[in-house]
C-alpha cells in the first residue's frame, strides 16, 4: 500500500516537541501551569495570560466535529482532491484541525463523534508521523480505553 504524501510539516523548537509526541503515536498540548488553559498550536506563552510556565500534557484523541469542509481545489500537490478536512473540539477542549480518512460526507454532521488516528506519511523521500481525524460509533467516544489508532 502506498503511503500518503503530505506537504513539509512546519518545524522548530515548539513544534519539534508537538511532532516528537506523534513519533510515540501520542498527543500532547500545551497546558499553562498558572491559569491551566489548554492550547493548540504550540507556542512559547499562555495565549490566555501570557504566562511562560506551561507543560505538555496528553490528550484523549476524542472529539466532536465543530465543521467540515470538502476541498474540490488542489492547494498541495501531494493532497490530490477531493479531501475533507474537520475542525474537531477534543473533549478536552481544544480545536484540531485535521483531514479526514475518508471522503464520504453522508454521515459526516456538526457534532459527529471523531476519534484521532496516526498514520505515517511522507513529503518527498522523508517519513514522518501526522494525525487525521476518523468517524467514530456513538459508542467508542464513551469508552474509557484508548481509541486512538495507528496505521
Amino acid at each position: 500500500m502506498m503511503q500518503p504524501q503530505r506537504p513539509s510539516r512546519r518545524t522548530g523548537l515548539l513544534e519539534d516537541q508537538f511532532w516528537n509526541h506523534l513519533e510515540q503515536h501520542k498527543l500532547h498540548l500545551q497546558r499553562c501551569a498558572d491559569c491551566v488553559h489548554l492550547w493548540y498550536p504550540p507556542g512559547p506563552v499562555c495565549p490566555h495570560c501570557l504566562s511562560q510556565r506551561w507543560q505538555w500534557e496528553p490528550m484523549s484523541g476524542r472529539g466532536r466535529v465543530a465543521s467540515w469542509t470538502v476541498f474540490h481545489r488542489q492547494y498541495f500537490t501531494q493532497m490530490p482532491p477531493p479531501y475533507v478536512v474537520v475542525v474537531a473540539e477534543l473533549e478536552e477542549g481544544p480545536l484540531i484541525v485535521a483531514d479526514l480518512e475518508s471522503t464520504e460526507t453522508q454521515s459526516l454532521q456538526i457534532g459527529a463523534p471523531v476519534n484521532l488516528r496516526f498514520l505515517e506519511v511522507y513529503t518527498d523521500d522523508t517519513a514522518w508521523w501526522n494525525y487525521q481525524w476518523k468517524l467514530a460509533s456513538k459508542t467508542s467516544t464513551s469508552e474509557a480505553s484508548s481509541v486512538l489508532e495507528i496505521l
